[in-house]
């Protein structure tokens, strides 16, 4: 300081003290720039609070739940704006400076209410790289939305208009800031923006509270953004995506005894737990190889779960071939007597699941993903670690995927499993994933063509493909379809092609979005019936098993074509996602119906049973559902329904169903256990993906 002092003294040839000038300075600086930069700030603010709050009423039809901390999170964000503004010192330059920053923002505001209206959810952080795919590919629907939500778009860029004639026109100065007043700003921002965390705990500390909404690694974007504001939690993901998550709800540790005392079986049965090689790993052994904290834990989590038991329906289809269907936006919707007869066949035959419910919104890898594999993709925060393309599916093209579908019918029956999906398969990365599932694949160009590329026909695609299989001795194959996507107007060459047949059978008047929907899947029921016709002329349907679940909700369905073909009220809940899985066998004479609630994540376990396919249960997040275990029908957003209530995650609002002889301290215990066996149950299928946990134990079983 010494030194520094008497440098400066010789260049100025006088004695100063060095705080003293610069106290001076900033009391100057104060004086005669504190008006224009509180008014900045301020402005800054009002035109946060605008967006948030006019996007907020998009999205949701009110402003109810809107809170206290999604205004003060606005405060730190106006000291950046405020911080970055004012660069350069003319007031012109100046003004379309800010013009532009404002515009920018409104940008951010426009994608997230257009990608809302199309998809369904906001974009979270971690599905941005995938921003560029579904504007091209989604174009000729996003641009249909763009027009009926001109209005809204048009508001979002009033702010624009508004700090351009301000800034060239009404605003005599310009504020001009230096390096020191930027770097104060931005300190200050920062010291608000921890503030304002450290205040979080004030309304709680729960999960569907703003500081579990802000903490939390798992929590899906939506309801964080209602909890934070949708550019606060952008930021949240973002900072994620970069440093990684707190993690403060990673409670694979805790819960052990809950989820052990809840499977517990009698101590005679235990030696019929196993019919697999893996199902006697000692993970408590395990645990003690790797030094990673994230196999360690799952190492002690999954010590306290015991495996599945054999029952009734082991072995049922052993030998049998299995076709394995992931349709695009299929739903209990998409089934009519009259108009999609042969899907109503295989939906009220076979096997039926009378209470399945389809756990995602949209995003057809998250559907994907659990329907191949039995786990939870990433829907937000922990998708982090790097891969190669977006969304779990994608992260786990370098991972050991020997569990996945593919690979498991191909190591247990000794085939090589085949995989077909109408489109590119670039898109998604599908012609790196699905190999690397197991599958020999053909796509769009790839083994395939197709007469229309947007929607392409899955009957093109069945006709194209079943030849490759069906005289196979025996024979695995997956598809993905395509001809269900939205939107439903005519505009999608699917509904166009298929509309006036279905249109003619149709005796009842229906909303065009509900008879676009039927029309974009009878593409499926043609599709399906040509499948139907090909097994049973080549004499094995009796030996075929055909699944077939929706990859999510039908998010372009509007909510009057909801209830028009439901026959219910559209309330945004758990009840919408109640849907259709077919696991049909034409071999099966009576209707086995299964009331236990399950989703997607349960189906594969269910066929590894089904088909005596040898597995560890417990190293999928799904239950077979004939099986022991904990039996949940859970949602992305970890809301879910089990045999006694239904649990609104976001709200935290629990409805009972039959608890006749059941007392409250019961039911008390009973809801937390839920709760944190579905919040663990999706912890396990992150750090499964993120750690290569499969690669771990497939190399080190042996050692036991």
């Amino acid at each position: 300081m010494r030194l520094h002092l008497f440098i400066l003294n010789l260049k100025r040839k006088t004695v100063i003290k060095y705080p003293g000038m610069y106290m001076e300075k900033l009391k100057k600086w104060l004086k005669s720039h504190s008006k224009d930069i509180l008014m900045d700030i301020a402005g800054y603010f009002l035109i946060l609070l605008y967006f948030e709050l006019l996007l907020y009423y998009q999205l949701h039809a009110s402003l109810q739940g809107f809170s206290f901390w999604n205004v003060m999170f606005l405060i730190p964000e106006a000291l950046v704006l405020a911080s970055i503004s004012g660069w350069f010192s003319g007031r012109t330059s100046n003004g379309i400076f800010k013009t532009i920053l404002i515009f920018a923002l409104s940008l951010f505001y426009i994608v997230d209410l257009i990608y809302f209206k199309t998809f369904g959810s906001l974009l979270s952080a971690s599905m941005v790289s995938a921003g560029g795919n579904a504007v091209t590919g989604f174009w000729w629907s996003i641009s249909n939305t763009l027009k009926e939500n001109a209005l809204a778009i048009f508001l979002m860029e009033i702010p624009v208009f508004m700090t351009l004639i301000d800034s060239l026109f009404i605003r005599k100065n310009s504020i001009h800031h230096d390096v020191i007043e930027r770097v104060a700003l931005f300190a200050m921002s920062f010291m608000i923006w921890s503030l304002i965390v450290s205040m979080l705990p004030i309304t709680g500390r729960a999960d569907q509270s703003a500081y579990g909404a802000y903490h939390s690694r798992f929590v899906d974007t939506d309801t964080a953004s209602r909890k934070l504001g949708v550019l606060p939690n952008f930021i949240v993901e973002t900072k994620c995506a970069l440093f990684g998550a707190d993690g403060y709800d990673d409670t694979l540790e805790t819960i052990n005894e809950l989820v052990a005392e809840e499977e517990e079986v009698e101590e005679e049965e235990t030696e019929k737990i196993s019919y697999n090689e893996y199902a006697g790993l000692d993970f408590a052994k395990l645990s003690q190889i790797s030094d990673d904290e994230t196999i360690k834990s799952l190492c002690n989590y999954l010590s306290g779960i015991y495996p599945s038991i054999k029952n009734d329906y082991t072995g049922m289809f052993e030998g049998y071939n299995l076709i394995y269907i992931c349709a695009e936006s299929f739903s209990r919707l998409a089934i009519d007597k009259e108009i999609t007869p042969t899907l109503y066949k295989l939906a009220n035959n076979g096997i039926v699941l009378e209470n399945y419910y389809n756990s995602f919104r949209n995003v057809t890898t998250n559907g994907e993903y659990a329907f191949l594999t039995g786990l939870w993709p990433d829907v937000a925060r922990a998708n982090t670690n790097g891969g190669n393309i977006t969304g779990t599916m994608g992260q786990s093209i370098d991972n050991n995927m020997s569990m996945a579908l593919g690979n498991m019918f191909n190591r247990n029956e000794g085939i090589q499993s085949r995989g077909y999906h109408n489109y590119y398969g670039y898109y998604y990365g599908r012609n790196q994933t699905l190999p690397n599932m197991g599958f020999d694949c053909k796509f769009m160009d790839d083994g395939m063509s197709f007469t229309y590329s947007w929607p392409a026909s899955d009957l093109e695609m069945m006709e194209q493909s079943v030849d490759d299989y069906i005289n196979d001795e025996l024979f695995t194959t997956y598809y993905m379809t395509f001809s269900g996507h939205g939107n439903y107007t005519t505009d999608n060459i699917m509904v166009y092609k298929n509309i006036s047949h279905v249109d003619d059978m149709i005796d009842e008047t229906l909303p065009i979005s509900a008879i676009g929907y039927l029309s974009a899947n009878y593409e499926l029921e043609k599709a399906m019936t040509y499948l139907l016709e090909r097994l049973e002329e080549a004499g094995i349907l009796d030996k075929t098993v055909i699944v077939l679940s929706g990859d999510h909700y039908p998010y372009y369905l509007s909510e009057i074509g909801y209830e028009a073909l439901s026959g219910e009220k559209y309330e945004d809940s758990t009840d919408i996602f109640k849907s259709t899985c077919i696991i049909y066998n034409s071999g099966i004479k009576e209707p086995i119906r299964v009331d236990t609630p399950c989703c997607n994540v349960d189906i594969l376990p269910t066929i590894y049973n089904l088909f005596g396919i040898e597995y560890d249960s417990r190293l999928y997040a799904g239950t077979d559902i004939f099986g022991n275990g904990t039996h949940i029908a859970q949602l992305y957003n970890k809301s879910f329904v089990t045999d006694l209530v239904k649990y609104d995650y976001a709200s935290g609002e629990a409805v009972w169903f039959d608890i006749d002889g059941y007392d409250e301290e019961y039911l008390d215990r009973y809801l937390e256990k839920m709760i944190s066996i579905v919040k663990n149950r999706y912890a396990m299928s992150i750090n499964i993906e993120q750690s290569d946990f499969y690669e771990f134990v497939l190399n080190n079983y042996k050692q036991n």
